[in-house]
């Protein structure tokens, strides 16, 4: 109730204050700031998020071509070290299919003035025949 008896003061007292008119024109102008385009105003703090977004964004991109280049240049490394190996590896299958055929010259001796060989390959019939002191072992 008693409540009830301060609301009812309070609205006498505001009906009691003078009434305030709006000036002349007023009307007209909130309704065409209504019916206007939003103006927006600079936001400073705005402007330095997207400029921090925009310096993150190229700094990763920058980052992934700088990545993308050095992994690039490693891989060139790679191709050119694995060509090289390849061709060592193509020698020395070669040096080593030399090595298994039996010699097609035979050293049989000699003194200081005659060294005495034997050409298997001029032997008609010698095609993949070893000679008879030929032994497989390497020193």
């Amino acid at each position: 109730m008693e409540e009830r008896r301060e609301e009812h003061r309070i609205a006498e007292l505001l009906r009691g204050l003078p009434r305030e008119s709006a000036r002349a024109g007023f009307t007209a102008r909130t309704l065409a700031r209504l019916d206007a385009p939003a103006r927006r105003r600079f936001d400073p703090r705005l402007a330095l998020a997207g400029a921090g977004a925009l310096t993150l964004a190229l700094t990763l991109t920058v980052g992934a071509l700088v990545d993308a280049r050095r992994d690039a240049a490693a891989t060139a490394r790679a191709q050119a070290a694995l060509a090289e190996i390849r061709a060592e590896h193509g020698r020395l299958e070669r040096e080593v299919r030399e090595l298994q055929d039996p010699p097609s010259v035979m050293y049989l001796g000699g003194n200081e003035n005659v060294d005495l060989v034997l050409d298997l390959g001029k032997v008609r019939g010698a095609e993949g025949a070893k000679p008879a002191a030929y032994h497989d072992e390497t020193f």
